[in-house]
């Protein structure tokens, strides 16, 4: 297994266990990907990985915004 093959599987697995968390009403979305302290890059693939599992889940942050209290 290739390290990117793992790096992808490890982005999966993360997913899985936000997709999880958010299921069992634990907290929003991006709270539950942001408590896993993961570089910026790696939180949009968890995001995309998200997005493709689970195009239900919708998301209220938008990329680069930390805690913007109205809209754009």
């Amino acid at each position: 297994m290739s390290t990117d093959s793992l790096a992808a599987a490890k982005i999966r697995l993360m997913a899985n266990a936000c997709i999880t968390r958010f299921d069992r009403g634990e907290r929003p979305i991006e709270d539950v990907i942001h408590s896993y302290n993961m570089q910026v890059d790696n939180e949009q693939l968890v995001r995309e990985q998200i997005v493709e599992k689970r195009p239900d889940i919708s998301f209220t942050e938008t990329l680069g915004t930390e805690q913007s209290g109205s809209g754009h």
